[in-house]
């Protein structure tokens, strides 16, 4: 069995500000190694399930993060940053199911810990068809493309209810309980490194009950940007956009691929 563990940092167990997920702030080293650990426990417990194949992409920021040097041997690592279109090397049809580590929650969600979508700094809230959505939707919909189910997923509580609400059915591993954007309860690193893979494994087992995750087309994303001046920059660009408020625009088109990767331009 084949699976696909895509990795972001935010809700990684004892992460809560910026100084710890940007490189050469002060706590970033201590979140590289937090990140790591936490990584290794899921690849050995989907070693123990059966899996024959882990790729590891590391998705946040550049996209190299972990410590190459300490990474399981199990784990291929995707590493550095891809445009949307390709931003899980190697995926395919083969897979038996993806996992979403250290996940965080969709812009704008209240007293969930660092939350946004893609950009801290361009991006208030987007909503494809709609419905809101982030991270956790617009991966799943990546790995659904290939018919790839989304499994499991972690974070803190906002980030897991999220899940569950996005996906319908998917397993999820609290790593805190969120009380603010930089607040909240969390649970001890060797905790979690001590009761995730256990998650890990039931999801892996249950893995018929997921399902791959698709919204039909035709598709419409609106995005509502922190300025105007970032709505004014698109406006005019090309057919099939549409001004949709003082900071927001609609894309439309009848390729999801090729509206994901006209949002993030």
């Amino acid at each position: 069995m084949k699976f696909y563990v895509s990795v972001d940092m935010e809700g990684i167990a004892g992460i809560l500000f910026k100084e710890q997920i940007y490189r050469n702030e002060t706590f970033y080293e201590e979140s590289r190694r937090l990140l790591t650990d936490e990584v290794n426990a899921v690849v050995e417990a989907l070693v123990q399930a059966g899996a024959t194949e882990i790729v590891v992409k590391d998705a946040h920021a550049s996209g190299f993060n972990l410590l190459y040097g300490s990474l399981h041997p199990a784990a291929t690592l995707a590493a550095g940053a891809l445009p949307l279109a390709n931003r899980f090397a190697g995926l395919d049809e083969t897979f038996a199911g993806a996992l979403l580590i250290g996940y965080h929650a969709m812009a704008g969600t209240r007293g969930a810990i660092l939350e946004h979508t893609f950009s801290y700094a361009d991006i208030l809230e987007l909503a494809l068809n709609g419905e809101p959505i982030g991270e956790i939707g617009i991966d799943a919909l990546l790995f659904g493309r290939f018919g790839v189910p989304v499994l499991f997923v972690s974070g803190d509580d906002k980030t897991c209810a999220e899940a569950q609400r996005q996906l319908g059915t998917v397993f999820t591993y609290e790593t805190k309980q969120a009380t603010g954007r930089h607040s909240g309860l969390l649970k001890a690193p060797r905790r979690v490194l001590a009761e995730i893979g256990e998650s890990v494994k039931e999801a892996v087992g249950r893995r018929s009950e997921c399902k791959p995750y698709a919204i039909p087309g035709p598709y419409e994303m609106r995005i509502e940007y922190t300025s105007t001046n970032l709505a004014d920059a698109r406006e005019l660009e090309s057919d099939g956009v549409r001004r949709a408020g003082g900071r927001a625009l609609a894309l439309r088109d009848d390729d999801l691929l090729r509206l994901l990767a006209r949002t993030f331009k």
